[in-house]
This record gives structure tokens, sequence and C-alpha cells, in this order.
């Protein structure tokens, strides 16, 4: 099968947009590098080592270096092409990544989650594609190492039985990572494309909280962590872990503890003779 090369800037990392008139086939070709295919719409079939896959908007395909694949578009598509190289193999782990999480090519629907943060990953790459100064290609490879982070992760999730048990894990996963940011049931629910009632349903079924419970209980431990191992004021502390209002925080806090924050930590450093940081 045919060789097709893609130069890449010094940064090792390029994008850039790929439109496909309906009825359009690429022919089977590979390349040295590595690609992420990102649909933004229309519709078609892509193959991977002879394997079709069915594509619409908000997929993606992790193509391998020398993996042979072909696309086949039923409408007009659209793709953002993220191509790389190997550089993340000198960092810490970073040929380990590549070995283990990026050996195969592969096909996968984003959870609606990180379907957001990988956009967001690529506007900041054409952004600084354009920008083109001197930092440009180091923030370019630190996009994409979190866009390929979190496309690893979702690999993970899919690993889950079944629909609702990958939806639960995909929105305790989205706490634990996001909890500082402003949440709202509804905005949660909007992302799954369901309903507030059905998310809490299916959440409760597997972790016997809501999502929004889920959510103060992340941030209070955090706090209590916060509050034990450095000498934070409680206003940074509640700022910190997302809380919006310190007579907020104050109120989840006693609720949920017995004591307000300062005697929390006053308490607990008192019983086990800790001085402060």
């Amino acid at each position: 099968m045919p060789l097709r090369e893609i130069s890449l800037p010094e940064s090792q990392v390029l994008i850039y947009e790929s439109k496909h008139p309906p009825g359009e086939r690429v022919p089977d070709h590979h390349h040295r590098i590595y690609q992420i295919l990102y649909f933004l719409n229309g519709h078609g079939t892509i193959s991977l080592e002879g394997k079709a896959y069915e594509v619409t908007g908000d997929q993606m395909v992790y193509i391998a270096p020398y993996s042979e694949h072909a696309v086949h578009a039923q409408s007009r598509m659209t793709v953002l092409v993220l191509a790389f190289g190997d550089f993340l193999c000198g960092l810490p782990g970073g040929r380990d990544f590549f070995i283990r999480s990026l050996a195969r090519s592969k096909y996968q629907m984003l959870d609606p989650f990180a379907a957001a943060q990988v956009r967001d990953s690529f506007r900041q790459i054409l952004y600084e594609q354009t920008r083109a100064d001197r930092f440009s290609s180091l923030s370019i490879r630190s996009h994409l190492l979190g866009a390929l982070v979190t496309i690893a992760r979702g690999w993970e999730m899919q690993r889950a039985p079944d629909l609702n048990t990958q939806r639960a894990n995909m929105l305790r996963h989205h706490i634990e990572t996001r909890y500082f940011e402003r949440l709202s049931a509804e905005d949660l629910a909007d992302m799954l494309k369901i309903t507030a009632r059905h998310m809490n349903d299916i959440f409760k079924q597997q972790y016997h909280v809501t999502p929004i419970q889920y959510l103060t209980e992340v941030r209070l431990q955090r706090a209590k962590e916060l509050l034990l191992n450095t000498d934070k004021e409680v206003v940074s502390i509640c700022f910190e872990v997302g809380f919006e209002t310190l007579s907020t925080f104050y109120r989840a806090f006693k609720r949920k503890v017995g004591v307000s924050p300062l005697q929390f930590r006053s308490l607990q450093r008192a019983s086990v003779d800790v001085p402060p940081p």
C-alpha cells in the first residue's frame, strides 16, 4: 500500500482541515507518523487494517504509524487531522505511553466530557499554530499531550460493561478532575444528552449519591486535605476547591464534618501534635 508523506514543522505537531465531498474515496495508504482524525460533520466510513467503521460528527479515529487506512465520504465530511511525531518519547514515561497506549490504531466514539476537552485542545493547537511565537512549540506539545491523555483515559472508560455504567464512570471521572469548576446538574446532564433525573438515577445506582452530592464530597475532602497539609486561609481553600461563596463552604463543611473549617484544622493538628506547615 502507498506511503503518504506528511511534513511536520519544528514542533513535530501539525493540525489541518481535510474536506471530503460526497462519494469521495481515499484509497488505502499509511504514514510514518501518528494521526488523530476528528470528524466535525458529515458521515461516512473509515477502514483501519481492513475493518470498516461508521463515522460521524464528534467521533475520533487514532491512526498509528504504518497502519493501513482508507476513507469513504457518504456525505460532505469535514475532518480535523492532527499529525504528530514521537517527540513525547523523551519525557519521563513517554516511551512507555506510546508503546502501551498508542501502539495500535483505534476507533473511538468520545464521551461528551472527553469530546469537549479534546475540542478545546484542538482549538488551542490551532491558535498556537497561527500565533507562531517562540513559546508556541512548547504550548502546542502540552495541548497535544493533554488531548492524548484524555483520549487514552477514554479507552479505559470504554471497558465498562454497559452504557449506564460507562456514563456513571464518566461522571465520576469528570467530577474528580474538574471539581474546582462551576458544575451544575443541568450542565452535566446536557453533556450526556440525558435528563437530570435519569443522570441522578444511574449515578445513584452505581455510587449511592447524586452527582452533585458526590461533587460536594470531593470538594470537602480536598478542603480537609488543604486544611491539614497547608497553612492557607479558609477563603483561599474555599476558592481553590470550587465553592462560589464562603458562607456556602462553611455550611457544607459544618454539615458534613460537624465543626467549622478552622476548628477542624485545630482539632486535627492537636490530636496528632502536628505543627502547622
